[in-house]
């Protein structure tokens, strides 16, 4: 059996690479050698992921959070190769989806008789931007994308909370954003739902949670072969403030405002320089068109 393990040296606080250590004990007592390669950031994570893949190993593991998934991911699609997780970064949203352990030995037994699963992964594309010949202007993310302030806070957590971990970078993000946040004009178009109007944020998720476990797409399932779309619309700020421990819940969708649905193919854009982000990395400015790829990314789950 050969494995290939990519590791964010970054994730978790600096924590990767002992918990890749202790993967890599348990999978070699399990009669596996992987090959270990260290990347030096995102472009290169994404590179070791392509070069990987033509190796045509049995799995290619990501050891990091969401945003190493994400780019290993991005460098796998589309492939025959499934994915493993060893589950250390900030935000292990995507290892909760797949039911992952969080113990890298308990990981390492996952990649060792765990089970082949197939699940969609939703892909967003610039709309009306001319690329250059031979650039497809997609990404794909396995969790769930927003834009407004969820998108501010994202920025905000990746680029200036690094001494917070986990839903505690996210939680002081909310807090430092939103005095100065005011809503923003959005037109959603899908195929089974429109709105026009005034939005604190909006979200498309593929999987239920992000940000280490804040249920913002509660009904959301990895293998369904659809989007759930939460959006949250102008609000005060108190009340958001109110709304959101409900968010960590999941219970939020209680509130009479909130606008939830399911759809294969959604279209956004603003007057405003929105940004998109996914599995917590920034993925494009809008317009957008996000969609469903249904059964596209394979991986190795829990049995």
């Amino acid at each position: 059996m050969k494995i290939i393990i990519l590791v964010n040296p970054s994730a978790g606080k600096g924590t990767a690479r002992q918990a890749v250590d202790e993967a890599v004990e348990g999978l070699r007592r399990g009669g596996v050698d992987p090959q270990v390669c260290q990347s030096t950031g995102p472009d290169h994570l994404l590179q070791l992921a392509r070069e990987a893949r033509e190796e045509s190993p049995d799995v290619i593991v990501a050891a990091g959070g969401d945003g190493s998934a994400h780019y290993v991911l991005n460098g796998l699609y589309p492939s025959e190769v499934p994915i493993g997780i060893i589950p250390v970064g900030r935000g292990n949203d995507l290892a909760r989806g797949l039911n992952f352990p969080a113990s890298p030995r308990a990981a390492a037994e996952i990649l060792l008789r765990g089970k082949i699963r197939e699940i969609d992964l939703a892909r967003a594309r610039r709309t009306n931007i001319a690329m250059p010949v031979g650039e497809s202007g997609c990404v794909h993310y396995a969790c769930i994308g927003g834009v407004g302030f969820d998108s501010v806070v994202n920025r905000y957590a990746n680029d200036r909370a690094h001494r917070f971990h986990g839903r505690f970078a996210y939680a002081w993000g909310i807090l430092r954003c939103l005095k100065s946040y005011r809503p923003q004009w959005l037109e959603l178009t899908s195929d089974v739902q429109n709105f026009s109007g005034e939005v604190m944020f909006a979200v498309v998720g593929n999987n239920s949670s992000y940000g280490d476990g804040v249920k913002m797409a509660p009904h959301a399932r990895l293998d369904d072969g659809f989007l759930d779309v939460c959006i949250v619309p102008a609000i005060s700020k108190w009340e958001l403030l109110r709304w959101i421990p409900r968010a960590y819940r999941g219970t939020h969708l209680a509130h009479p405002r909130i606008i939830y649905f399911q759809a294969r193919r959604i279209a956004m854009k603003s007057p405003a320089p929105l940004e998109l982000f996914g599995d917590g990395e920034f993925l494009q400015e809008l317009p957008t068109t996000i969609e469903v790829v249904p059964c596209a990314l394979r991986v190795v789950a829990p049995s």
